[in-house]
């Protein structure tokens, strides 16, 4: 299968997620635009992903096996949207959905991730399938699983073949 992203923007885009987070770590943040401070917040709560972040510009073209590795700036990307999602309250089951979260004592970081495995496998069968992005399926997975407890959300998700 062709790559679907073009060398030239990859190469890009790992330019600007290595500025975003040379910017980060100096904590030089009132710099950036309100959309690239909210993805340094992001990197840097994700200390996991910190030597990654030093190199983005030569990683820029890595293909990552979704079996066995993390993309780490697809992962904050996804944060980024899931956390303007919720700050915007739209959808609105997002809020509601964080909310419910946080009262079974999820942490704010663990809610947002919560919300991302969700909105991911949405998300890829959009890209896959190049069909808009369901949004009502969406927010009825939102609904149908505000009532579960944090850990049982993966495995809910799981179950209905959903590939993460």
């Amino acid at each position: 299968m062709k790559d679907p992203i073009p060398k030239d923007l990859k190469k890009l885009s790992g330019e600007r997620h290595q500025a975003i987070w040379e910017s980060a770590k100096k904590g030089e943040l009132r710099v950036l635009s309100p959309e690239d401070r909210k993805m340094a917040e992001i990197m840097l709560a994700h200390e996991e992903f910190h030597n990654q972040f030093e190199i983005a510009d030569l990683l820029s073209e890595h293909e990552y096996d979704p079996e066995r590795e993390v993309n780490p700036f697809l992962h904050v990307t996804l944060h980024a949207l899931t956390e303007t999602q919720l700050e915007n309250r739209d959808p609105i089951e997002v809020f509601q959905f964080y909310n419910a979260m946080r009262k079974k004592n999820a942490s704010h970081h663990e809610a947002m991730h919560l919300i991302g495995i969700v909105f991911t496998p949405l998300m890829f069968d959009t890209i896959r399938g190049k069909k808009p992005f369901d949004l009502e399926e969406y927010r009825s997975r939102l609904k149908k699983m505000k009532a579960l407890k944090p850990e049982k959300i993966f495995a809910s998700i799981a179950e209905e073949g959903e590939p993460l």
